[in-house]
């Protein structure tokens, strides 16, 4: 039964059941006498009069007590009460090692480092001649401070603390349960302990190894569908190798793992203390990276040790338009951090979707794969700025480094540079000396500086409203400084966007163009500046030579700009070279895996390759991440009208009509939608709407295209494709679109091809 707060067990008053399992409930209590919290471990009533259960219950708390180790909870006391058998214990903060598990991967680093801890605690176990006997994730705990702590001896056996050796082995040979008798959980056997066998330590040692590789691989080594296959599996098999792993295992980490798991215990370590050892002598652990095999520039590893996310700042100020510059300020020493030689930086947009003011920071450090989380927030008042921030230790919460600055707001620069320097000295211990390169600053103009913050605040959003906004932002900064790369890149990358989203492409063909020749002009080394080149190149001009060179460029400058392999992979789309596209998008969501941009593209990848039911996992993970992305709405949409799902698809392209104030390029999308569904008479009213918009909001040729495409009026259709190619419309070279499907069936689509300048198809 569930005992009530304020319930005395003895000298200890019950306040909240805390986790129960098969051999009690815990309850946080109040020690009356020592003034302090502690756990109280109750065995159940249904087992109070089961004498067996009571025995090892009693065996528990006293094998724990006659421990004192740090890696081993601690029992403070025991006694009955009422009927009531029970132990106290050290209340601990923090989760299990399978809640850790099933929360976010282990990183190699920290795995190591737990197992330590663990193998630490065996040696004072086995010391004292106790077996544990069900070593699990379960049963392992880690604490907020960072400490590893073994729990639930409940299977532990007291045996002679001296040990005889038999002729056959170095190890020692321990007494044992009676024999036959299966004690402890069944993935985590050892094969004698499976069998029923005496056991020794080196069981602990097998269940150790068996934790160890599940914390590597994300998985167990012994598997199957029964009870009995894993038992088999256990006798039988060896674990698969860690060639699968996502994270670099070293061989030398390998090598202790598959000892541990020797089936025949002369094989396996012999001692705990050969284990600490072993894994104390492991400093490999960064040494190499797993390679997919695909083409390009190599992404950097999922996991590092150097590894930091830079949370968006906080705006302390009254005005919410300072938005902008909290985003810009960490964006800034994302790039400065970017420069580091060893460092792993996470990407933007996807340390951007952690807005929100109170964060998990192991959440963060999971999802984004980094050991780190620098987080701040910012105050402005007239001319002056205070700045205030911390970076964080994943595993454990600690507080690495914090600093509060008072600047005025000219030295912003200054102020920049100076947060990267501090972080990097936080981490120098593992960067190594020498690795800090010297950042440029992009300008010297204060003005100039705000004003591209403010272009890249609105051009994040990409719709056409918030485009035009950032396309002003970005000609006011470049007034300001006609030096400034970035901005003009910027400029580039938006008057490209706008070409896709409504704007006549006459119109910003040559402002994009004379914007990415002035950047390269000026910084022709930057990462940002070849991949405007390339987006002008790409769908602007139809030069698909240009566009992959300057891509590839862009990424050989800066392998984690995610961007720059996310408009490569569009470009390969078009080619029709599909899976070169889908390794591109790959690579972006590696780099930045919660954009939803990101997400989409990878999506879009598989769509434009005729694997649409493949593209759902990616789309709906977009739409998961941001509801309202107008950029993933409508790819998934899409999506599902072209799989016939036309009722979901009419949902997400009307909300996304909505969320755009009726934009003419999701109305189109629409449009298509409702004819492909046989919704004549809304797609007619959608193509009346938009043939009819005025001359100031004319409607491009490709969005009727689509609209005629989804109705099947063909003639009408290629009509519209024409004009759109003839004007340079980027939307017109995406011809793995699905309103593209009964185009691609005419012969007159070859000619559409040899316009484009894409090849035909073999």
């Amino acid at each position: 039964m569930k005992l009530e707060n304020g319930t005395h067990l003895g000298s200890y008053s019950i306040r909240e059941l805390i986790g129960s399992g098969g051999m009690g409930e815990v309850y946080r209590a109040r020690d009356t006498r020592l003034k302090r919290d502690v756990a109280v471990k109750v065995l159940p009533e249904q087992l109070a009069e089961n004498p067996e259960a009571l025995a090892r219950f009693e065996r528990e708390a006293q094998s724990v007590a006659a421990i004192s180790h740090p890696n081993i909870l601690a029992i403070h006391d025991f006694g009955r009460d009422e009927g009531l058998s029970y132990a106290v214990m050290e209340l601990l903060e923090g989760e299990t090692l399978r809640e850790r598990m099933e929360r976010t991967n282990v990183s190699p680093t920290k795995a190591l480092e737990i197992a330590r801890q663990i193998a630490g605690g065996l040696v004072a176990a086995h010391d004292r001649g106790i077996v544990h006997r069900d070593l699990k994730p379960e049963n392992v705990f880690l604490t907020r401070d960072g400490l590893v702590k073994i729990l639930d001896f409940g299977l532990a056996k007291q045996v002679a603390a001296t040990f005889s050796h038999d002729s056959n082995t170095a190890g020692p040979t321990l007494g044992h349960s009676q024999p036959g008798a299966v004690l402890g959980t069944i993935a985590y056997m050892s094969p004698e302990q499976a069998r029923g066998l005496a056991v020794d330590q080196r069981t602990d040692l097998f269940s150790l190894g068996v934790i160890l590789y599940e914390m590597l691989s994300g998985q167990r080594p012994f598997q199957g569908g029964s009870s009995a296959d894993v038992i088999g599996a256990i006798l039988r098999e060896d674990p698969p190798d860690f060639n699968g792993s996502e994270s670099f295992v070293s061989p030398a980490l390998q090598r202790v793992v598959s000892r541990c798991l020797e089936k025949d215990v002369h094989d396996r370590f012999q001692t705990a203390r050969d284990l600490v050892f072993a894994l104390e002598t492991i400093t490999d652990l960064e040494t190499g990276v797993h390679s997919s095999g695909a083409t390009a520039v190599e992404a950097p590893a999922a996991e590092s040790l150097t590894s930091v996310a830079v949370l968006p700042f906080t705006n302390m100020s009254p005005d919410p338009e300072q938005d902008y510059f909290c985003e810009g300020m960490a964006e800034e020493i994302i790039n400065a951090l970017g420069t580091i030689e060893g460092l792993r930086v996470a990407a933007r947009s996807s340390a951007f979707r952690f807005t929100e003011k109170a964060q998990d920071i192991q959440e963060v450090g999971g999802k984004l794969k980094v050991k780190t989380v620098l987080e701040g927030s910012v105050r402005t008042a007239g001319n002056r700025i205070r700045v205030t921030v911390q970076m964080i230790d994943v595993d454990n919460g600690f507080q690495l480094w914090s600093e509060r600055y008072d600047r005025e707001m000219e030295d912003v620069f200054a102020l920049q540079d100076e947060i990267s320097e501090s972080i990097v000295g936080a981490l120098q211990m593992k960067l190594g000396t020498g690795a800090k390169e010297e950042v440029k600053r992009p300008t010297a103009s204060l003005q100039a500086y705000q004003l591209y913050l403010k272009g890249q605040h609105n051009w994040y959003k990409r719709e056409t409203g918030s485009l035009q906004k950032a396309a002003e932002f970005f000609e006011q900064a470049v007034e300001k400084d006609p030096s400034y790369a970035l901005a003009h890149a910027g400029l580039a990358a938006t008057y490209c966007s706008l070409a896709f989203y409504g704007m006549e492409p006459a119109a910003t063909r040559v402002k994009a163009g004379i914007a990415a020749e002035r950047a390269s002009s000026l910084a022709p080394e930057v990462a940002e500046v070849r991949a405007a080149l390339g987006l002008h190149a790409a769908w602007l001009a139809y030069d698909w030579e240009t566009a992959e060179r300057e891509f590839r460029a862009a990424i050989e400058a800066n392998p984690s700009y995610a961007l720059a392999h996310c408009w490569y992979s569009f470009t390969l789309s078009s080619l029709g070279r599909g899976d070169e596209a889908l390794a591109a998008a790959e690579r972006a969501r590696e780099v930045d895996p919660l954009s939803p941009y990101v997400n989409t593209v990878l999506g879009l990848a598989l769509v434009s390759a005729g694997r649409r039911q493949d593209a759902l996992p990616a789309l709906e993970e977009a739409v998961d991440i941001d509801a309202d992305s107008l950029y993933s709405l409508w790819v998934l949409g899409a999506t599902y009208g072209a799989l016939g799902r036309h009722d979901e698809a009419a949902a997400l392209l009307e909300k996304a009509v909505t969320l755009s104030d009726r934009s003419g390029y999701y109305l189109s999308w629409l449009g298509w939608a409702y004819g492909i569904a046989g919704e004549r008479e809304k797609a007619e009213r959608i193509l009346e709407e938009l043939s009819v918009r005025s001359p100031g909001e004319p409607t491009q040729p490709i969005l009727l295209m689509q609209i005629h495409s989804g109705l099947g009026n063909i003639d009408a259709a290629f009509e519209a494709l024409e004009k759109a190619i003839a004007e340079g419309d980027p939307a017109a070279a995406f011809i793995g679109f699905p309103t593209m499907d009964p185009l691609r069936k005419d012969p007159r689509f070859k000619r559409v091809r040899e316009r484009l300048g894409i090849p035909s198809e073999n």
